[in-house]
This record gives structure tokens, sequence and C-alpha cells, in this order.
């Protein structure tokens, strides 16, 4: 198979943003120096590339939720959009790069206030990881980055929509339950 280009029109954001992140002061500990830099062997951390979708990105959605006819083409419509509005959408994969198969992936979306002097704000979506690659720290790695890449972007807050069940996963990254029903870590009030 020829090695995709490296190149920033591939990809949706920079990808130095997440192998810059510092890991040192991470909220939820990492084992055997899972990072953005290592993810574990044969494992890639990455922002999404257009060429995604033939590594399987709509099936990894698909184990999150309905996707629905989600064609080569409408991805790409999708993509280009997304990539025409800089500094909002940070979607960020984890690469089998031995299978050439995305496994894992989460989605920070940055939406700019008039609250809060101007402030950004983060939410973080569409959370997966695959079924045969769970118990890696995949997810873990995910929410510990994108949240530090928030604070890196300079969000006044970060939230997210869960499952009851999944409540305590995300209150280790510091998130907790607000009255109006969704996990919010703030970073700045």
């Amino acid at each position: 198979m020829a090695k995709e280009p490296d190149c920033q029109s591939n990809s949706l954001f920079d990808d130095s943003l997440l192998q810059g992140l510092d890991f040192s002061k991470a909220t939820c500990q990492m084992a055997d120096g899972v990072c953005p830099q290592s993810p574990g062997e044969g494992l890639c951390f990455r922002a999404l590339r257009i060429s995604d979708y033939a590594k399987g990105f709509p099936e990894l959605l698909a184990q999150l939720t309905a996707v629905g006819d989600l064609t080569q083409e409408k991805f790409e419509g999708q993509f280009r959009a997304m990539q025409a509005t800089p500094e909002t959408y940070y979607t960020s994969v984890i690469e089998d790069t031995t299978r050439g198969e995305i496994v894992a992936a989460a989605s920070l979306v940055v939406e700019r206030k008039f609250i809060h002097t101007a402030a950004l704000r983060g939410r973080l979506e569409d959370v997966v990881v695959n079924d045969q690659y769970r118990g890696k720290q995949l997810g873990k790695l995910l929410i510990e980055a994108l949240t530090q890449l928030a604070i890196v972007l300079g969000c006044y807050k970060i939230s997210l929509d869960c499952v009851e069940k999944n409540r305590g996963f995300y209150e280790k990254f510091g998130y907790k339950h607000e009255p109006n029903i969704f996990m919010c870590r703030r970073i700045r009030d």
C-alpha cells in the first residue's frame, strides 16, 4: 500500500497540536507511558484525514450510533466544510497502522462565544473505541488529549453528554455532573 502524503490539505487540523500536548499534567494517569506520541505498538494518534473514510471511520462511528447513508462523497463534502472553518473541529483518530484501520476516534468542537469576554467553549463529541481495542487505554488517551487541547486553545470550559453508566469514567478527567443533565469540566470561570 502506498504511503499517504503527509500534507495539511489531507488533515482536518494540524497534527502537531496533538503531538505537542504535555501528558505530565494529565488529570487521569495513563499506564505504560501511553501518550499522543506513543499510543501503543502499531498505533498512530493523529487528526482525521480525508482518506480515513476508506480506513473504516464510518464503520467505527456505527459502533457508537446510527451513521446513516454516509457515502464517500458525503463524507468528503462534510470533511471539506469542517476544514473550511479552521479552529473549530478537532476530530482525532487512532489508527492501527499494521491493519490500516481507524480503531478509535473523538471530536472536540470549539464554539466562539460573546459571553465570558468573547471566550471559547469546547464540546467533546462522538467518543468511540472499536470493540476489539477496548481495554488498551485508547478512550482515556482521546479524552485526556482533547481535554488538554481545549485548555491549550483557551476554552473556558469543555462539556459532554453521556449516559449514566459512563459518568464515572468522565469524572476521572475532572468532568462534573451539573444540574442541567450534562457533564462539564470548568477550565476557567
